[in-house]
C-alpha cells in the first residue's frame, strides 16, 4: 500500500494542547481600560490570555515565561469549561471590537497584514459557534486519548521547576479526562453520539497506551521519556542524584495510581454511553451537518471557495495527473531494464545524515536561516514507541517554544514509515525544507521584523501543511542528485512519475472526504470513487473509509493548500516577471507567515502589481 493511504493525521501535534476551537481563540474575557489601546498592546494581551488558558499551553508555547512578565500561573490541563464557551461569543466580539478602534493606517506594512488576518480569523471563528457540539475529542487518530501521553512525553525539562510541574499536571489527568468526559456526555445526549467502530477503536487505546506490565518492567514510554530528560539536569549539577531518584519514584507511583486507573475510568465511561450500535456516517446526515462541514473545511484551508468548487478543482486537478501519469509510465517503461534501476537501494539510509543532505540541498532555492540568526539549530529524529505505533501518523514534528526553537523534535513511526526515498521525502515534509525550516524561518523573520506574537498561535493549516506537501514533492528533485550523473535522466523521470502518483492519491482522498461528508456516505460510492485509482481490496477500502468517516476536512487541508499554494506561486511567475525565482517566491511565502490563502495572495498582489490589478482570482476549471 503506498504511503499516502495509511493514516496521514495532523502533524503538528503541539496543535492538541487547544482542543477546542472556541477555546483557541481566546478564552478570557478581553478588558481595556477607557484609554485607548494600541494595536500592539491588544494582540499582546490576547496572546498571553489564550496561552495562560492552560499549563500545557503555555509550556509548548514559551520556554521561559518569566521573559514575557509571566511569574505566576496556575498548574492545570486543559479544561471543557461550558461556562466559558457560552461566553465565547461575546468575548470575541469585544475583541473583534478593540480592532475596529485601530486606525490601520498608523500601523506598519507587517502589522496591517497580521490585522487583516486576525480580523478574518475572528469572523471565521465566530462562524463557527453554532457547530459546538460536532467537535470530537475522541478521535481515534486526532483526539486526547492518543495525543496527550504523547505531550507529556516531550515536555521539556529545563530546571527543577519543569519537572514538579510536570508532575503535578500528570497527576491532574483524571480531572482532564473527566472534564472532555463530561463534554462528550453532552454530545451524546444532543445527537452527535460516536460511531460503534470509533469507540471500539478507543477502547483499545485505553487497553494499550498504558499497562500495568510495562509499568512493572519499566519500560513505559513515559518512565523512559521521564528519566531521559532527568539525566541532563543531573549532569548539569541542577538537582542532585538523590533528587532525580526522588522523582523517578514520584513519576512511577503517579502512573501506577492515578494514570492507568485514569484511562481505565476513561474507557468504563465511554462504554457507558453506548447501549446499541450507532454506525459510521457522512456529516450530511446531522442537523446542519453539511453547513458544518463547509466551515470547517474553509477553516481549515484557510480559503472562502464553496464545497462544490472546491470539488471541481480536485476532480480537475486528478484529471490532469491522470493524464500525466499514463505518459510517465510510457517513457519509464521505454528504459531498457528500468526495473532493475527502480530495485536499487536509495543512496541514503541514515536518518541524520537524510536530513543533513536534505538541509544542504535546500540552501540552493530557499533563503538561508544564516541571514537572521547564527543561532546553531539541533534536530532530534526519534522512533515513535511500539505501543503508539498503531495510533499514530507516519511521521510528525513537533512545534519548539517561540523563545527556544533551537531545539526541534521530529519523530517518525517505523511501522508506517519505510526506509529509503520515502524516509527521504518524509524527512524533506518534516524537517527540510519542510515544517522545522518554515517554523525556525518564520520565528527568526518574527523577531526580527518585531511581528505581533498573537500571529505564532493563529492556525492556518492549508498554509502549514500546504508547504510540507509543497516541500516533500520538491525534495524529489534532491533526491535525483544523489544518483550518479549518467543515471539522473532515468531517476528524475522515475522521481516525477512516483511525484505524480502521490498527487493523484491525494486528490483521490480529498475527493473521497467531500463525497462522504457532504453527499453520500454509503461504502458503494467509496469503492465507486477508490477503484478510480485502482484500489479495490475490501480491508483496505474499509480502512480508508473509517478513517475519512472520523476525520472530516483532513486530507483536504493538506492537498487543497498544495493547489492554492500553487496557484499563488503561478500568479507570482506573472507578476513578477522576469525578476521571478524560485528563491524569491518561497522568500515571499515564508515572510508572510501562516496566512489565509485570500490574504495571502492579496500581500503578493499589492507587493508586485500596480492597484488596478489587484483582482484576486483562485484558479478554477470551468463548470
Amino acid at each position: 500500500m503506498i504511503s499516502y493511504f495509511k493514516k496521514f493525521s495532523k502533524r503538528r501535534i503541539i496543535s492538541y494542547t487547544c482542543l477546542f476551537f472556541f477555546l483557541l481563540v481566546f478564552a478570557l474575557f478581553y478588558f481595556f481600560s477607557n484609554s485607548k489601546p494600541t494595536f500592539k498592546e491588544i494582540t499582546n494581551r490576547l496572546f498571553l490570555e489564550d496561552i495562560t488558558t492552560d499549563t500545557l499551553s503555555l509550556h509548548y508555547t514559551l520556554a521561559y515565561p518569566s521573559h514575557f512578565s509571566i511569574d505566576s500561573y496556575s498548574l492545570t490541563l486543559p479544561r471543557y469549561d461550558k461556562d466559558t464557551i457560552q461566553q465565547s461569543y461575546s468575548k470575541i466580539e469585544n475583541s473583534s471590537l478593540a480592532l475596529s478602534n485601530i486606525d490601520i493606517s498608523t500601523l506598519s506594512e507587517e502589522e496591517a497584514y497580521s490585522y487583516r488576518l486576525l480580523k478574518d480569523y475572528f469572523s471565521r471563528q465566530k462562524q463557527g459557534f453554532p457547530f459546538l457540539y460536532f467537535q470530537e475529542n475522541f478521535s481515534p487518530s486526532s483526539g486526547i486519548v492518543v495525543n496527550y501521553p504523547l505531550l507529556m512525553a516531550e515536555y521539556t525539562f529545563r530546571n527543577e521547576k519543569d519537572i514538579t510541574d510536570y508532575l503535578t499536571l500528570l497527576a491532574d489527568t483524571p480531572n482532564y479526562f473527566d472534564s472532555f468526559f463530561q463534554f462528550q456526555k453532552e454530545r451524546f445526549e444532543k445527537g452527535y453520539s460516536q460511531a460503534t467502530v470509533s469507540l471500539n477503536e478507543i477502547t483499545e487505546q485505553c487497553n494499550t497506551i498504558i499497562t500495568q506490565k510495562a509499568l512493572n518492567e519499566n519500560s513505559h514510554f513515559l518512565q523512559v521519556t521521564f528519566d531521559e530528560r532527568l539525566a541532563p539536569l543531573v549532569e548539569d549539577n541542577l538537582i542532585s542524584k538523590e533528587k532525580a531518584d526522588f522523582y523517578q519514584n514520584k513519576n512511577t507511583e503517579i502512573l501506577n495510581h492515578i494514570l492507568l486507573p485514569a484511562y481505565e475510568n476513561l474507557k468504563n465511561n465511554l462504554l457507558s454511553l453506548h447501549s446499541e450500535e450507532i454506525p459510521l456516517a457522512g456529516l450530511y446526515k446531522k442537523e446542519n451537518g453539511k453547513e458544518y462541514y463547509r466551515w470547517l473545511v474553509q477553516k481549515q484551508i484557510g480559503c472562502s471557495l464553496s464545497i462544490p468548487e472546491i470539488l471541481r478543482k480536485l476532480e480537475s486537478d486528478f484529471e490532469k495527473n491522470l493524464y500525466e501519469f499514463r505518459n510517465l509510465q510510457e517513457k519509464v517503461a521505454s528504459y531498457p531494464n528500468y526495473e532493475n534501476y527502480i530495485l536499487e537501494p536509495f543512496p541514503l539510509s541514515d536518518r541524520s545524515k537524510i536530513l543533513k543532505k536534505l538541509q544542504q540541498f535546500s540552501r540552493e532555492a530557499f533563503p538561508s536561516l544564516s541571514d537572521f540568526s547564527e543561532q546553531t539549530l539541533y534536530a532530534a529524529i526519534k522512533s515513535v514507541s511500539t505501543c503508539m505505533e498503531e495510533y499514530t501518523s507516519p511521521a510528525f514534528y513537533l512545534i519548539p517554544p517561540i523563545d527556544d526553537f533551537r531545539r526541534n523534535t521530529i519523530y517518525i513511526n517505523n511501522r508506517t514509515t519505510p526506509e529509503g526515498l520515502d524516509l527521504f521525502t518524509t524527512l524533506a515534509h518534516e524537517g527540510y525544507p519542510g515544517h522545522l525550516y518554515q517554523t525556525v524561518y518564520y520565528q527568526l523573520y518574527s523577531n526580527k521584523n518585531e511581528i505581533p506574537l498573537i500571529r505564532h498561535i493563529m492556525n492556518y493549516g492549508g498554509y502549514v501543511e500546504g508547504w510540507a506537501i509543497y516541500s516533500e514533492f520538491y525534495s524529489y528533485d534532491y533526491a535525483t542528485k544523489l544518483y550518479p550523473e549518467e543515471l539522473q535522466d532515468f531517476y528524475s523521470l522515475w522521481h516525477k512519475l512516483l511525484v505524480c502518483d502521490k498527487k493523484l492519491q491525494l486528490a483521490i482522498l480529498s475527493i473521497l472526504d467531500i463525497k462522504l461528508h457532504y453527499y453520500d456516505d454509503s461504502m458503494e460510492t467509496a469503492k465507486d470513487i477508490l477503484s478510480l485509482y485502482g484500489i479495490e481490496g475490501e480491508e483496505t477500502i474499509a480502512e480508508i473509509y473509517r478513517y475519512v468517516l472520523e476525520e472530516p476536512g483532513n486530507y483536504l487541508k493538506y492537498y487543497m493548500g498544495y493547489l492554492l499554494l500553487m496557484d499563488i506561486k503561478e500568479k507570482a511567475e506573472i507578476l513578477m516577471d522576469s525578476a521571478f525565482s524560485d528563491i524569491k517566491f518561497h522568500e515571499f511565502i515564508l515572510n508572510a507567515g501562516p496566512s489565509d490563502f485570500e490574504n495571502l495572495e492579496k500581500r503578493l498582489v499589492e507587493k508586485y502589481s500596480s492597484p488596478e490589478n489587484n483582482q484576486i482570482s483562485i484558479h478554477l476549471p470551468p463548470t
